[in-house]
């Protein structure tokens, strides 16, 4: 068994499992207004290593909005006050390096495979309807069956596309890693929508 360490930055919420166990997750919990944070997370296990990671952008319903009509949306513009509800948009970015050597093993990028399975609103001129869960189109699929160990294909699922920190708007936490120039932010192309995604990649013996 090796010791690694793992750095983890998500818009809101993730959990890492590798070669098929629950290895951390977020500190912050997905409820939280504006939970943005970095995570360090140290575990031991044997290549090669199987790296699955559930990221969950904070939404209030199965409609896919944030801030939904309520006190917890309001914000003080000037000496008015606006309700925020909206679409939210997700990021992430992580890199795990072996404790002891220091050596970079994983890290995020177009290489990983995402499967999205919580994703709305489908039709986003819904955004401001005062009955998002009526009027808002949802696409809510299960998680595969055996899509953390290393013998699932993940052949089908989509590359993840990376963004720059302008476009994610990476903050509050992003800053207190030092990420190595492998180690992208990714989502996928639609970091709107696409609320809740499965990623996958694999890691061998340097």
């Amino acid at each position: 068994m090796i010791g690694f360490k793992a750095e983890v930055w998500a818009d809101n919420w993730f959990a890492l499992y590798v070669n098929g166990e629950l290895v951390g997750e977020d500190s912050e919990p997905i409820t939280k207004m504006r939970s943005f944070n970095a995570d360090t997370i140290t575990f031991r296990a044997t290549y090669p290593l199987t790296i699955a990671v559930v990221t969950k952008d904070f939404i209030e319903n199965d409609s896919g909005l944030e801030y939904i009509g309520s006190l917890f949306g309001l914000f003080k513009v000037g000496p008015w006050f606006t309700l925020t509800q909206q679409i939210g948009d997700g990021g992430f970015i992580a890199q795990i390096r072996e404790s002891e050597t220091g050596e970079l093993v994983a890290a995020t990028s177009s290489d990983w495979r995402g499967y999205v399975v919580h994703k709305a609103p489908l039709n986003p001129d819904c955004e401001k309807s005062r009955r998002p869960l009526d009027e808002c189109v949802s696409r809510i699929l299960d998680e595969p069956e055996g899509w953390r160990m290393a013998g699932f294909d993940d052949s089908n699922w989509v590359r993840a596309t990376e963004y720059d920190k302008e476009e994610i708007g990476a903050r509050f936490g992003y800053n207190d890693i030092k990420w190595g120039p492998a180690a992208k932010l990714i989502w996928t192309n639609d970091i709107d929508a696409d609320n809740t995604i499965l990623w996958r990649s694999q890691a061998s013996n340097p």
